[in-house]
């Protein structure tokens, strides 16, 4: 099998390699598992188009720009290559299916959050790292739902860029435009070190609320710079695509086709510890994503 993402710096991103590495080790598979350094949809593309002429049995996908991954998805399908999204759909695509978080549920969680947390009235500057994917507006939608029929004023959302450095300026220029902000909310996980470093730099009294905390993120909860977060659990963005193309090839279990959901979660300051002690990249991590899936009937999720 062949997973290629759509970058491998960042935090979130080696989560989900380490849940993919974890699934092809349980189920005895041999995985190779790529992506530029940084985003780069050229790069990420000729990678793909390279792994396509090893001819593996399946090949899964991040694709930071849906808009360009109908092609490269065809590619493979039209060399008898099975194909998975995860993350981020390209929904018109040859591709079997995706497997991913509710993006809809976790916005409006999101949201809901930030509402209790700010009342009815005020203004919420709303931040994504990129523009465009439909996984994106999907969050965007659910978040604003939450605020229906209150007077907050959303803003947004603004395209902050997926730099890290680029978004933090960014993320500076949309707080010095809108110092009366009572929420800054960002809707991928790049954004959420950009918000606690901008809070505890500035000493702002806006609420701080991402996607995705990471290391950083969890440890910036603790100071009581970030709020409160959502989480996609990226380990299963790994684990899950990976467990159910082995169950598929193994057991001839048919992959479910079209679009598959799970549930994400839901992180406070208060639960933020307890992350950081399970998102140590080692054995308490997968022992812990174990459990989980077998709570939650995900041993079978994205099959029939």
């Amino acid at each position: 099998m062949a997973f290629v993402s759509h970058d491998t710096s960042i935090d979130f991103l080696q989560r989900v390699a380490q849940g993919a590495r974890d699934a092809a080790l349980d189920y005895n598979v041999f995985l190779t598992f790529t992506g530029p350094p940084t985003i780069d949809q050229p790069a990420q593309i000729g990678m793909w188009d390279a792994l396509i002429q090893t001819k593996p049995d399946a090949m899964v996908v991040i694709a930071d720009d849906p808009a360009v991954w109908a092609a490269p998805v065809k590619r493979a399908t039209d060399a008898g290559i099975l194909v998975l999204t995860v993350d981020t759909d390209v929904p018109n695509s040859t591709r079997t299916a995706f497997l991913g978080p509710d993006p809809t549920l976790l916005g409006k969680n999101l949201g809901d959050a930030v509402h209790k947390l700010i009342g009815d009235q005020g203004k919420v500057v709303v931040g994504i790292c990129v523009l465009g994917p439909s996984v994106h507006a999907q969050r965007m939608a659910g978040f604003q739902s939450a605020f229906a029929g209150t007077s907050v004023k959303i803003l947004g959302p603004y395209e902050t860029n997926c730099d890290a450095t680029q978004n933090f300026t960014n993320w500076s220029n949309l707080y010095t435009a809108n110092p009366d902000a009572a929420a800054l909310v960002g809707l991928t996980a790049v954004e959420t070190a950009s918000l606690g470093k901008l809070k505890q730099q500035t000493g702002g009294k806006f609420i701080a609320a991402s996607f995705d905390p990471g290391a950083v993120g969890l440890q910036q909860m603790l100071s009581g710079y970030l709020s409160v977060c959502v989480g996609q659990n990226p380990y299963l963005d790994g684990y899950l695509p990976i467990q159910a193309i082995a169950k598929h090839f193994r057991n001839g279990s048919v992959i479910k086709p079209g679009i598959n959901l799970y549930p994400g979660e839901f992180i406070t300051p208060q639960t933020a510890q307890a992350l950081i002690e399970r998102e140590n990249m080692g054995a308490p991590m997968k022992a812990w994503y174990k459990d989980f899936i077998a709570k939650n009937n995900l041993a079978d999720f994205g099959l029939q």
